[in-house]
C-alpha cells in the first residue's frame, strides 16, 4: 500500500495539469489513522527536525530574528511557567523561519548559585544524611556538578518534548570555562570604569544561608495580626504580627517617651530615639536624652524628616545596624552603630546576658525583662511585612557587611533614556512607567555572595601597615605580580572567598553567549539580540541589568524589544508555586498521569530533598482537589495552544487543564476534517474552478481574513488573537458550517460544484496547516506529510519548516467583505432557527420555510441553501418569495426582519403549541429590550 501511494504521489507531482484519481479514497482512508496519536509522532518528528538541521542559522538577505532562551536553573525541572516562555519563543522562531528569515535561538542553563546550593544541601542531608561541612569544599562541588549533568539532561528532554526548535550546537552553561572568563572580564571592566567599589553597608542577609541575597530573593509576607510562623532552626513556631510599646524615661524629668517596635530583640543596638522635626508632640524633647533600660546608658533624642509620624507613637528607636531607615538616620547624625545580631541570627556580645541566644528566643526574654523593669507599656496586634528568604524561608536580617557593589545611578539613567527615545520597545507598554519608576529610585547593586557555588570574584587583598588594599586581577598570578611590583615579594596575598551574584553572570548573557569579550563572528553578526522575552516579574532584576551592563560593557543595547508575559496562575487565579502546591509539570499534561503516579512523583521529590514535608502535603492535597481522576493525556500541541490562548501581556494568565482537553478535541476535529476531505475529493478533479460557488467564495474570503489576522497578531505579539482567529476559522466557519454544507453540494450531480468544493476544501486545509505550523508543529507536520503523500497540490517537503508561511498579500484577491457580511446575516438566521427549534425532536421532521419580500435575497438564500441546511442540520428547508407563499395550517411563523419571515412546520400539535409559546416569549423579550 505504501509503495502504491508513493507511486501515485510521484505521478501526481510530475503533472501540472488537472488530474482525476482512480478510486483510491477508501484505500487511502483505511491507511489513515482514526485520530492523531501524539505519542507515536512527537519523538520521531523532533529527530527529523534535528537531522535536517532546521534549527541552525541559515543566513540570508532578510533581517534575522535573534533570541536566547532565558536559561532554566539546574535546581530541578521545568514547570508550566518555563513552558509558556518556550512556547512563545518557539512560535516566533518557527514563524520567522517560514517567512524566510534566518533565526538564531540559543539554549542554555543557569548555575543558579544560591538556589542550587540549597537544593544540594537538602538532597545530601535527606538522601545521605550528610551536610556540606561533613565532606569539604571540593567534594561538595563535585556533587553539584553531578547534579547539574543529571538535571541538564532532564530539562533538555523537556524542552524537546515541547517542540523547542533551539540551536543545540550553541548550548551554553553559565559556569563553563569560556563563560567564566567573560564574567571575570565584565568585573574587571566595571572596575576600570570606576563603577565598582567595596564598602561596608546594610545588606539582605539570610542566617540559614549565611550569605547576602538579592532583592528578588526576598519575599514580603504580609500579615494583619498575631501569626505563628515556622522559622528554620527553631523547634516551635515564632510569633509575628505584634508590636511592643516600651517607655524610655527622659533624663532629669518625670516624663517618658514611649516607642513602638516589632523588634524588641534588637534593643541592645538602639543608639537614639528619633522624632519628626514637625511633630509638636515631641518638639520639646529634641536634644534631650533618655535612659536606655537594657544598655543602662543615656541615648539622645534626635529629629529627622525620615521618621514616619504615623507609625506607632511617632517616636522610633534608632537601630542602625539592622534597619535601612535607621542606618540613614544614624549617618545623618553621626550616631554610633552597634551590631546586635550576628551572621547566624544569634545575639552578639552587645546583648549582655542574652549573648548567644537565637534572636527570636531572645525576643521573648527581652520582653520579660522589660516587664520586670516596669517599662513595657503593652503588646498589641500589628499589621506588618515580614521579609523572608525565598530559598531558605528564613526571616531576612539587615546586617552591615563589607561587600562589592556596582554603581547603578548613571547606568539606570541611560536605560531610562533608551526606552524614552524608542531604542528599546517594552511590550506591553504599560510596563514602561514601572521601568522609569524603578530605575529612577535604583540602589547600588550588591554583587557578592558568601556561598561555595558560583563565579569566583577576581579580587585579592594584602594587608600592609594594618591597612587592607584590594586588587582586581584576571588571575592570581597577575595579582601577585602587581603586589610584587608595589610592595615586594614578602607581602602575602589573599583571595576573596566570596562568589558573584547569579544575576551578575546572567546580566551579560546577550553578549557573553556570542563569544564576548572576543570580537567573534557571532558577536559581530548576532549582537545585539532582536528580542528578549521573559516573565514580567524579573523586569528589574534581569532585564534592566542586562540593559545597563550591555550599554556599559559593549556600548550597545543588548536587544531592541522586550516582551514580558504575566505570571502563570491556576484555573482559580492563584499563582502557581510550591507553597500553594499547585505546580504542574508540562510532561504530565503532554503524556497524562494518574493521581497515584502524581503522588509517587511528589514523594520521590520529597525523598530527594527537593520538597519539604509542608510543601509535599500541600501538593498532594492540591492534586487531589484539582485532578481527582489524574491528568488526562493532551499532547504537546494542545498544551502549546492552551498556553498562548490567553493574553500573555496580562498581569496574570490563568491555566485550566480543561482548556487543554478542549484543544485536543480541536486537533481531532481538524484531523477528521482532513479525512472527510480525502473521502470526498480523492476521486475528484483538482483544478482552479471556472465557476466558484458562493459558499466556496465565502470560505476562501474567511481564509484570507484569517491569514491576515494571524500575521498581524504575531507581529504585535498577540498570540491569543492568532489562536482565536485560527479556531474561529477552522472549528466554527470551516467545520461547523462550510464543511457540512459541502456534503449537500457533493450529493448534487453538478460537476462545477464538485470542482469548486474540492478546490476550496484542499486549498483551505493546505494553507491552514502551513499557517498553524508554528503553533502546533507536531500535528501540522504529521498531517501535512500524510496529505502531501496523496495530494499533489501539497508541497513535497520533509517538513513544514521548509515551507513558506502564508502571507496576506497572497490571498487578498479572495477577500470579499460584502460577501462576509451577507453570509453573516445568513448565519444569524441559522442561529435564530436553531434557538426556535431547540429541544424539538428531529424525528418529528420539522420543515423550515424562509420567506422573503426581497428578490435579491430570494436568489442569494437559494444560492447558499446548503449552508443553511448544514447549520440547522435539517434537510427540509425551502426559500419562498413572499408573493408566491401560501401559509400552512400546521406552521408557526416568526417575523425575523422587515423583509424576512421564518416559518416552522410541525405536524405534532403539542410541539406546535410549544413553538408558538417560545416565539411569543421571544417577541415579548425583544419589546422589553427596545
Amino acid at each position: 500500500m505504501k509503495n502504491l501511494l508513493f507511486n501515485i504521489s510521484l505521478h501526481f507531482k510530475s503533472h501540472s495539469k488537472p488530474y482525476c484519481c482512480n478510486k483510491f479514497s477508501t484505500q487511502l482512508l483505511s491507511d489513515f489513522p482514526k485520530t492523531f496519536n501524539h505519542k507515536e509522532v512527537e519523538g520521531n518528528w523532533y529527530q527529523i527536525w534535528e537531522k535536517n538541521n532546521y534549527f541552525a542559522v541559515k543566513n540570508n538577505g532578510k533581517t534575522p530574528l535573534k533570541m536566547l532562551l532565558p536559561p532554566p536553573n539546574i535546581t530541578g525541572t521545568l514547570h508550566l511557567g518555563h513552558a509558556l516562555t518556550v512556547t512563545i519563543q518557539d512560535i516566533l522562531a518557527r514563524w520567522y523561519r517560514m517567512k524566510g528569515h534566518s533565526v538564531i535561538w540559543i539554549p542554555g542553563f543557569d548555575h543558579a548559585g544560591i538556589a542550587t546550593q540549597m537544593i544540594i544541601e537538602k538532597h545530601l542531608f535527606k538522601a545521605r544524611g550528610i551536610s556540606k561541612s561533613d565532606i569539604g569544599h571540593e567534594e561538595f562541588l563535585s556533587f553539584i556538578w553531578e547534579w547539574k549533568d543529571k538535571k541538564q539532561h532532564a530539562i533538555k528532554s523537556q524542552l524537546k518534548a515541547l517542540g523547542a526548535s533551539l540551536d543545540w550546537s550553541r548550548e551554553y552553561f553559565t559556569m563553563s570555562k569560556d563563560y567564566s572568563n567573560a564574567v571575570t572580564e565584565a568585573f574587571i571592566m566595571l572596575n576600570s570604569q570606576n563603577l565598582l567599589y567595596r564598602k561596608k553597608d546594610l545588606v539582605n542577609w539570610s542566617p540559614t544561608l549565611c550569605s547576602t541575597i538579592s532583592d528578588i530573593e526576598v519575599e514580603r509576607l504580609y500579615i494583619t495580626k498575631k501569626t505563628q510562623l515556622q522559622v528554620p532552626g527553631y523547634e516551635k513556631p515564632i510569633k509575628f504580627g505584634e508590636i511592643a510599646h516600651i517607655a524610655y524615661p527622659v533624663k532629669d524629668s518625670k516624663h517618658e517617651i514611649v516607642v513602638a517596635t516589632t523588634r524588641p530583640e534588637s534593643l541592645f543596638g538602639d543608639v537614639a530615639i528619633a522624632v519628626h522635626p514637625d511633630d509638636e508632640r515631641y518638639a520639646h524633647y529634641i536634644g534631650q536624652q533618655v535612659w536606655h533600660p537594657l544598655r543602662k546608658t543615656y541615648i539622645p533624642v534626635v529629629s529627622d524628616p525620615l521618621v514616619d509620624r504615623e507609625f506607632g507613637t511617632g517616636a522610633v528607636k534608632v537601630t542602625p545596624a539592622h534597619n535601612p531607615l535607621d542606618y540613614k538616620i544614624a549617618l545623618n547624625h553621626q550616631l554610633d552603630i552597634i551590631e546586635v545580631i550576628d551572621e547566624n541570627g544569634n545575639i552578639t556580645d552587645a546583648g549582655n546576658q542574652f549573648k548567644g541566644l537565637q534572636r527570636f528566643i531572645a525576643r521573648e526574654k527581652v520582653l520579660h525583662e522589660l516587664s520586670n523593669e516596669n517599662i513595657l507599656r503593652g503588646i498589641s496586634d500589628h499589621a506588618m511585612f515580614i521579609p523572608l528568604c525565598s530559598r531558605s524561608h528564613d526571616v531576612v536580617e539587615y546586617l552591615l557587611k563589607e561587600q562589592w557593589f556596582i554603581k547603578c545611578k548613571d547606568m539606570a539613567q541611560k536605560a531610562i533614556q533608551a526606552v524614552k527615545e524608542g531604542h528599546i520597545k517594552i511590550i506591553p507598554s504599560i510596563r514602561e512607567q514601572v521601568w522609569y519608576d524603578y530605575l529612577d529610585n535604583i540602589r547600588d547593586w550588591c554583587i557578592s555572595r558568601q556561598i561555595q557555588w558560583g563565579h569566583s570574584i577576581p579580587a585579592y587583598y594584602v594587608t600592609v601597615e594594618n591597612k587592607t588594599e584590594w586588587i582586581i586581577a584576571r588571575s592570581e598570578e597577575h595579582a601577585k605580580m602587581m603586589v610584587r611590583n608595589k610592595y615586594g615579594s614578602d607581602v602575602k596575598l589573599y583571595k576573596d572567598q566570596d562568589v558573584l551574584d547569579t544575576w551578575f553572570s546572567s546580566a551579560i548573557l546577550p553578549f557573553a553567549v556570542m563569544g564576548w569579550p572576543e570580537k567573534t563572528e557571532d558577536f559581530k553578526m548576532y549582537y545585539p539580540l532582536t528580542l528578549m522575552e521573559t516573565g514580567s516579574d524579573i523586569l528589574f532584576f534581569w532585564v534592566a541589568r542586562m540593559v545597563m551592563l550591555g550599554l556599559e560593557l559593549t556600548n550597545r543595547l543588548p536587544f531592541n524589544e522586550v516582551l514580558l508575559h504575566g505570571i502563570l496562575c491556576d484555573a482559580y487565579g492563584k499563582k502557581m508555586s510550591k507553597t500553594l502546591g499547585n505546580i504542574v509539570s508540562p510532561e504530565n499534561i503532554i503524556n497524562g498521569i494518574t493521581l497515584n503516579d502524581l503522588a509517587a512523583e511528589m514523594k520521590e521529590n520529597y525523598d530527594a530533598g527537593i520538597l519539604n514535608e509542608t510543601n509535599l502535603k500541600r501538593m498532594l492535597n492540591a492534586n487531589n482537589k484539582m485532578f481527582p481522576n489524574g491528568i488526562p493525556e493532551c499532547g504537546a500541541d494542545a498544551l502549546r495552544m492552551t498556553l498562548c490562548s490567553h493574553n500573555i501581556k496580562n498581569q496574570h494568565i490563568n491555566f485550566d487543564i480543561m482548556e487543554c482537553q478542549a484543544n485536543k478535541h480541536f486537533l481531532n476535529k481538524f484531523w477528521q476534517a482532513s479525512k472527510y476531505m480525502l473521502l470526498m475529493t480523492g476521486e475528484k478533479m483538482y483544478q482552479e474552478p471556472a465557476n466558484v460557488t458562493i459558499i466556496d467564495k465565502w470560505i476562501l474570503s474567511r481564509l484570507s481574513l484569517m491569514i491576515s489576522t494571524v500575521n498581524h497578531a504575531l507581529t504585535e505579539r498577540d498570540f491569543h488573537k492568532a489562536i482565536a482567529s485560527m479556531k474561529q476559522f477552522l472549528y466554527y466557519e470551516f467545520c461547523d458550517f462550510y464543511l457540512e454544507a459541502t456534503k449537500w453540494g457533493f450529493k448534487s450531480g453538478n460537476p462545477d460544484t464538485h470542482i469548486s468544493h474540492a478546490y476550496s476544501l484542499r486549498k483551505c486545509l493546505e494553507v491552514f496547516l502551513r499557517a498553524s505550523a508554528p503553533v502546533i508543529p507536531y500535528f501540522s507536520d504529521d498531517l501535512y506529510k500524510r496529505l502531501s503523500n496523496i495530494l499533489p497540490e501539497f508541497l513535497s517537503v520533509p517538513s513544514l519548516m521548509e515551507a513558506p508561511y502564508p502571507l496576506p498579500e497572497q490571498f487578498n484577491e479572495w477577500r470579499d467583505i460584502s460577501l462576509d457580511e451577507r453570509i453573516n446575516e445568513i448565519i444569524k438566521i441559522v442561529l435564530e432557527i436553531r434557538s426556535i427549534i431547540a429541544n424539538t425532536s428531529k424525528k418529528l421532521n420539522p420543515e423550515v420555510h424562509i420567506i422573503t419580500s426581497n428578490s435579491e435575497d430570494f436568489i442569494f438564500y437559494n444560492d447558499v441553501i446548503n449552508l443553511v441546511k448544514a447549520g440547522i442540520k435539517i434537510f427540509n428547508i425551502f426559500v419562498f418569495s413572499e408573493n408566491d407563499y401560501a401559509g400552512n395550517k400546521s406552521s408557526v411563523s416568526y417575523p425575523y426582519s422587515s423583509n424576512c419571515t421564518l416559518a416552522i412546520i410541525v405536524e405534532n400539535p403539542t410541539i406546535l403549541k410549544q413553538l408558538e409559546k417560545k416565539i411569543l416569549d421571544k417577541r415579548i423579550a425583544q419589546k422589553s429590550q427596545n
